[in-house]
């Protein structure tokens, strides 16, 4: 109940008129409680970071939009800001500093050939990209990141900052998209010369 705090045991109490008269019935004065106030235990501070509302990472892919192209790289990356979150434990505030500190990134089966990977990096966009694969067939293409968060907190109002013992995972999925191969074409000469050569629109 107290966590780190020592606990106060009840007191009872009864009474009599006088040395000749009955006891009264014993009567509670004061529950058991928790000296200086209830301080959750490391144990209890960790369930209550797993039921936090974090919001997942959020997730971008290069190309942005239409089809990625096999042989060519298909670049992530994701926002690493922090979050802060508060909630009362044992009727005491906790204030939580959330932040990510290990990404693993799902790019699909790609007909056998691919694995998830984890990185330190939330990657970054073109042309500083540090996360990215190349697919190596053609279809239906979605990226997944798993994100795992450390994080620190401080009790009521004691600046003292803690580390909760412990991580949390969110999950994040891009919208679908369709892996397609270029194919090149000889013409004749340029599309606007001859309209109906092939690859021309």
């Amino acid at each position: 109940m107290c966590g780190l705090a020592e606990v106060v045991l009840p007191w009872w109490r009864r009474v009599r008129e006088s040395e000749d008269a009955a006891w009264s019935a014993w009567e509670m004065v004061a529950d058991l409680r928790c000296a200086g106030g209830a301080e959750p235990s490391a144990d209890q501070v960790l369930r209550e970071f797993r039921r936090l509302p974090l919001t997942p990472s959020s997730l971008a892919v290069q190309p942005g939009a239409g089809p990625v192209l096999v042989q060519m790289e298909t670049i992530a990356y994701t926002d690493p800001a922090p979050q802060v979150l508060s909630t009362t434990l044992l009727g005491v505030p906790v204030r939580f500093t959330v932040s990510p500190v290990a990404f693993t990134w799902d790019f699909g089966a790609d007909g056998g050939e691919g694995a998830p990977f984890t990185t330190s990096s939330p990657g970054h966009p073109y042309p500083d990209q540090d996360v990215s694969y190349t697919y190596r067939h053609v279809g239906t293409g979605q990226v997944r990141l798993t994100t795992t968060w450390a994080a620190t907190y401080t009790v009521g109002s004691d600046p003292t900052v803690r580390e909760v013992p412990g991580m949390a995972t969110t999950t994040s999925t891009s919208d679908p998209f369709e892996i397609v191969e270029l194919r090149a074409h000889l013409v004749a000469g340029p599309c606007s010369r001859y309209p109906d050569g092939p690859g021309c629109d």
